[in-house]
């Protein structure tokens, strides 16, 4: 890529400061309809009641043991995008089944959970056997993972005692790992070193990281899926400080002339569609005409799809943005073929679905003012 484009990031906005303004308001508003009209709920609070979400038993007895719902006793233990509860059932007393409850975890997350033995890994044990036993968690989905161990160890505790104190469960679950640190660092040089060094030699170091420890490692990106169970549930301490860095340089470098800030120097996906575009020297050529087409596609996509959760007519939607393809062992069939078709695009075309499709992206241009 040409040093041109980087610089490109630093060019001011023409549009009034007030028009931002109004868009990045809007903008704001119109997410906020999607957990109202979807979850029945804001920022964790719910706004009518539902008979459905009445508080559940604890303990339930069964005709030959119980069942344990930690809904309850587990309200402080957090993952991604919330609560995630279980429910032990016991029998004869042994542990012989662990199932996870309704949790506002996005698919992403959460598929790499059922796809592991987490959930089997305590089957034929005593109570205090399960007690004492470590639970391993699963890589790629580190936080809830810990969450889902911090349940089942408060609803094991509860069992054996009929009363316990999750504190140091949920302090467990909270114990931040090395990759939140890691996860710190690469989007804070995302966002500072650009600023002031304009070296395509550092865009490649930068580009490389987005993907293989913000991408691959981390699962650590902005996606209408997250913002959306972000706004449903509230944000957990594990990622606030990540995601709130990721969001101010998607919504709030552009006031100070930054535009495209996130989608150039964090995203993962944006990175590795660049990456691809290296192994290529032969680009298709485009004519402006077709470019300006192709980006009023972009534009009538984006109205369309967010129509589509305004009506409540289809979320799921938001499953098939390609950032998810970085859980490739849970993604689906479908996001990964997407992801897969605009990587292998974009070793001709540079960053094609950032340009002509991302739903993500536009909502950003739209709070920019750019539409």
């Amino acid at each position: 890529m040409k040093i041109k484009a980087v610089e490109k990031v630093g060019t001011v906005n023409k549009k009034p400061r007030i028009v931002q303004y109004i868009c990045f308001l809007v903008c704001l508003m119109l997410m906020l309809v999607v957990p109202i009209w979807r979850d029945n709920k804001i920022i964790g609070i719910q706004l009518r009641h539902n008979p459905e979400e009445e508080k559940p038993e604890t303990i339930t007895h069964t005709d030959n043991g119980f069942i344990i719902n930690t809904t309850e006793i587990g309200k402080g233990i957090t993952g991604y995008g919330g609560q995630t509860p279980v429910e032990i059932t016991v029998t004869d007393g042994k542990i012989t089944k662990i199932k996870p409850l309704k949790n506002q975890e996005t698919p992403e997350f959460f598929g790499a959970i059922t796809n592991s033995d987490l959930l089997e890994s305590l089957d034929g044990l005593t109570l205090q056997e399960a007690a004492s036993k470590p639970i391993d968690g699963v890589s790629g989905a580190t936080f809830t993972s810990k969450a889902i161990i911090g349940n089942i160890k408060a609803g094991v505790a509860f069992a054996l005692n009929n009363n316990v104190d999750t504190a140091e469960h949920k302090a467990e679950a909270e114990r931040l790992p090395v990759k939140f640190y890691v996860t710190i660092a690469i989007i804070l040089a995302g966002g500072i070193i650009p600023l002031y060094l304009k070296d395509k030699r550092y865009r490649t170091l930068q580009m490389v990281l987005n993907v293989l420890l913000l991408g691959f490692w981390g699962g650590t990106f902005i996606s209408y899926s997250l913002m959306t169970s972000y706004l449903a549930n509230g944000i957990t301490k594990v990622v606030l400080i990540p995601t709130a860095l990721m969001l101010v340089a998607a919504f709030i470098y552009p006031f100070f002339g930054k535009k495209d800030y996130y989608c150039l120097w964090m995203c993962p996906y944006g990175s590795i569609q660049e990456l691809f575009g290296k192994f290529v020297k032969i680009k298709i050529k485009m004519s402006p005409g077709l470019i300006k087409w192709l980006d009023y596609f972009r534009m009538a996509l984006w109205f369309v799809l967010m129509w589509l959760l305004w009506t409540g007519l289809w979320f799921d939607w938001m499953g098939y943005e390609p950032f998810a393809a970085f859980f490739f062992t849970d993604a689906s069939a479908v996001t990964l073929g997407i992801a897969g078709g605009f990587l292998i695009l974009s070793l001709f075309i540079h960053r094609p679905y950032c340009r002509f499709v991302c739903p993500t992206g536009s909502l950003f241009k739209f709070a920019e003012a750019r539409f």
